[in-house]
């Protein structure tokens, strides 16, 4: 274990984030929550590809 002596820089925290990583970061979530939105909606898309399919196979 190392102390820490009251003369020496002080370590700086990097577990907040500044600025830009910040926007990153709410970019990245916006991306993952967009894109568990479009996981979540495709099964209702494959139904609506396959009833259109099957209506132009009747006509």
């Amino acid at each position: 274990m190392s102390a820490v002596s009251p003369n020496s820089p002080r370590r700086e925290n990097h577990s907040t984030p500044d600025g830009p990583s910040a926007m990153i970061d709410h970019m990245f979530r916006y991306a993952f929550l967009l894109a568990a939105s479009a996981v979540a909606d495709a099964p209702k898309a494959a139904v609506l590809i396959l009833v259109a399919a099957a209506d132009g196979a009747r006509s």
